[in-house]
C-alpha cells in the first residue's frame, strides 16, 4: 500500500512540474523559438507562416513585428513576476505597408498611455518615405524598399492625437496626402 501511495504521488508530482514547464515556456514571448510557437497557437495565426522581422524591447513589455502568410502584424507580450513574457495581445492587417497603434500598459504619471506607432512594410511595398503628423509633431520615415521592415515611433503624450500621413515614392513624388 505504501508503494501505491508512493508511486501515486510521484505521478501527480511530475504532472504538475510538467504543466508548469509547459505552461511557462511555451506560451511565452522569453526567445524567437516561444515567440514563434506562442503566435502560431493563436487562432488568429493558426496554421500561419510566421517571419520575425523586428523585436521591440520597451520596459517590462516586448512588441514583435511580424509576418503572418506575408501580411504585417504584431504580438505583445508583458514581463511577469518570474520574468517571463506572457502572450497579452496580437494584431494583422493586410497590405504591404500596414500601420498598428500599440498602447504601453504603463501609463506616465500625467495620466497618458505611452503609444507605440509601428509601421510594417513587405518586400512588395512601393512607398519609400512617410510623413506622419500627429498633431503638430512630424515624423519622417523612409522606408528600404523590396524588403520587409518595422518601424517603431514614439509618440507625444497627449490626451488625444490626430494623425496625417504623406506617402513618397522612390523618386521623392507625393503618392497619397490624407
Amino acid at each position: 500500500m505504501k508503494k501505491l501511495y508512493l508511486v501515486l504521488v510521484i505521478v501527480v508530482m511530475l504532472v504538475f512540474i510538467f504543466n508548469y514547464l509547459n505552461s511557462s515556456f511555451y506560451r511565452n514571448g522569453n526567445d524567437e523559438e516561444s515567440i514563434i510557437k506562442t503566435i502560431k497557437s493563436l487562432d488568429l495565426f493558426e496554421n500561419s507562416s510566421i517571419e520575425i522581422i523586428d523585436i521591440k524591447d520597451v520596459g517590462d513589455e516586448r512588441l514583435v513585428a511580424f509576418l503572418s502568410n506575408n501580411n504585417p502584424a504584431y504580438s505583445h507580450f508583458e514581463k511577469d513576476k518570474s520574468g517571463n513574457y506572457g502572450w497579452k495581445s496580437a494584431e494583422k492587417r493586410g497590405g504591404a505597408l500596414s500601420h498598428f497603434l500599440i498602447p504601453l500598459s504603463k501609463d506616465m504619471d500625467d495620466g497618458y498611455t505611452n503609444l507605440i506607432f509601428l509601421t510594417i512594410t513587405t518586400k512588395d511595398n512601393k512607398i519609400s518615405k512617410m510623413e506622419l503628423g500627429a498633431n503638430e509633431h512630424i515624423f519622417v520615415k523612409e522606408f528600404k524598399l523590396n524588403k520587409n521592415s518595422a518601424i517603431w515611433t514614439e509618440l507625444p503624450k497627449e490626451k488625444e492625437i490626430t494623425f496625417k500621413y504623406k506617402y513618397y515614392n522612390m523618386d521623392g513624388k507625393l503618392i497619397k496626402d490624407n
